[in-house]
């Protein structure tokens, strides 16, 4: 004779659903779309982490005339001159009283003036200025606030 427990056992037995098994082609295409995502991510990050080079540090670099480089300096007092025709500005920035002239074609921040920190993006010959494509004014640490005008 059988016990109540022996035959509930058996009956869940009889009635449990088999285990379904995922398909290999599931598996597989997971894996595929991961690192997919994982090579996504690490080549966005290696192209955004190329950090600055300072006027100096560009002077010596030996291979920078192959590639597009970001360089930081101060721009200079009376070095700005702007063609409105054309839309070219062209300054020169310093770094450790090295200077290095830049020509950029583009919009210009607001925050442009002579004394304000750039780092400009573009490519440079090793002769003539620096060509850039980008130019971005780096905000002051602190802002004055404004005082208010009597009306």
């Amino acid at each position: 004779m059988q016990s109540a427990l022996n035959i509930a056992t058996e009956e869940q037995k009889k009635t449990a659903k088999p285990r379904k098994r995922v398909p290999f082609s599931f598996i597989l295409a997971g894996i595929a779309i991961l690192g997919a995502m994982i090579y996504l991510v690490y080549a966005n990050t290696q192209s955004s982490a190329v950090y600055y080079l300072t006027v100096p540090e560009l002077h010596h670099c030996t291979d920078c005339m192959a590639r597009s480089v970001r360089v930081s300096g101060i721009v200079q007092q009376g070095s700005i001159k702007r063609n409105d025709q054309t839309q070219v500005i062209t300054f020169s920035i310093a770094d450790s009283n090295q200077a290095l002239p830049v020509t950029y074609s583009g919009v210009v921040p607001d925050i442009f003036k002579p004394g304000v920190q750039v780092v400009v993006e573009g490519h440079y010959t090793g002769s003539g200025p620096f060509t850039a494509q980008t130019l971005l004014a780096k905000c002051p640490s602190k802002f004055q606030s404004a005082t208010p005008t009597a009306k």
